[in-house]
């Protein structure tokens, strides 16, 4: 069962929105929902960055890649990076990969490990699989939500 991590407490509003996002995710989207990269587009190893655009490309992310790329947590920081092979890694507050993750929600390893690595699902691509990571954000959420509680009841 999820626990508060070091600090007691995580980004509930941030999780949650992540939820919906993936929640939302349909197939047929211009990204496709996989949990092997961040981010990857084969467009882009052709030289065209698509970053910041919407077009039909052979693009992939990750749920925290999903998250870069929809926009909905620029304003609070989250971001992408482009490296010249065509990978992303998400960047927040000049920390990036993993670091940036954990900072940005305010998870420790083990938490973002859970909640955000490949090996951490058995399904890992499409509708499915998005919807496997929501449903494991809710789960993070009701356990923090009842820590909380607790905390407060003593």
């Amino acid at each position: 069962m999820p626990q508060l991590n070091r600090q007691g407490w995580m980004n509930r509003e941030r999780l949650e929105q992540l939820a919906i996002l993936l929640e939302g995710y349909r197939g047929g989207n211009a990204l496709r929902f996989d949990l092997q990269s961040w981010g990857v587009s084969e467009t882009q190893r052709s030289g065209f960055l698509w970053l910041g655009r919407r077009h039909a490309c052979d693009t992939a992310a990750c749920a925290v890649g999903l998250a870069c790329r929809s926009g909905i947590f620029a304003e609070d920081g989250l971001c992408c990076d482009a490296d010249k092979s065509g990978g992303l890694t998400p960047m927040y507050r000049g920390l990036e990969g993993w670091n940036a993750v954990k900072s940005f929600f305010d998870l420790d390893q083990v938490q973002a490990v859970r909640l955000f690595a490949e090996h951490s699902y058995e399904v890992t691509e499409g509708e499915a699989a998005a919807r496997a990571v929501a449903a494991r954000i809710r789960q993070v959420i009701v356990a923090l939500d009842t820590a909380v509680q607790e905390r407060q009841d003593r």
